[in-house]
């Protein structure tokens, strides 16, 4: 059984997924918060496993309080719901550390699908989302070696076994994760798996 912290500012947005969440056998909603400064007050008090959070909200927005709660309880997933699909929100929130990112207007099923995926400890991007990441750097396409570089990140190799298999040095490998992380704006190595998986998951 999964327990779920609801943060949304609107009331009728809350009340819309607790009774479609709590209808399903395996999700416990544990409560719901308008912001996300109650967010971190309540995860100070209760356990939860995934915390679905918006991201515009007055007093403190999902953004902050998704890095908040990053560095201050590791072991909670969030999972960004909202109505930004353009790439500033989408980036913001992953490079905060947010787990997933889904629209509002994604579909009950696809919702579901991807609580249950985060839950399980894969990070789940709609596909509109991931458009507005790849789109907006589609001019600065990553060079052939990069793309393999990626691929073997995405494998589990590390940085030697890397530089083994493309025969380069290790100093070359940082270099190319560097290049990718600037031109793909992402954070860390990790955020370049999941770019690579569910760039070909969307394809």
């Amino acid at each position: 059984m999964m327990r779920l912290l609801l943060v949304d500012d609107d009331k009728l947005v809350t009340e819309s997924l607790e009774a479609i969440l709590s209808a399903q056998a395996d999700i416990e909603v544990a409560g719901t918060c308008e912001n996300g400064r109650e967010s971190l007050a309540f995860l100070e008090e209760e356990t939860v496993d995934i915390v679905l959070m918006d991201i515009r909200m007055p007093v403190m927005d999902g953004i902050e309080a998704t890095a908040r709660i990053k560095k201050e309880h590791p072991d909670v997933k969030v999972l960004v719901l909202t109505t930004f699909r353009d790439f500033r929100h989408v980036h913001q929130a992953l490079y905060a550390g947010a787990d997933g990112y889904m629209l509002k207007n994604d579909s009950v099923a696809n919702q579901l699908e991807n609580i249950r995926a985060v839950h399980a400890g894969r990070t789940m991007i709609s596909r509109e989302a991931l458009a507005a990441l790849t789109e907006r750097k589609k001019d600065e396409e990553l060079t052939e070696r990069e793309n393999e570089c990626m691929a073997l990140i995405a494998h589990g190799h590390t940085n030697k076994e890397i530089a083994r298999r493309m025969y380069i040095g290790e100093g070359t490998v940082r270099n190319l994760i560097s290049n990718m992380l600037d031109k793909l704006l992402l954070r860390d190595r990790t955020q370049i798996a999941i770019y690579y998986w569910q760039s070909r998951h969307d394809e």
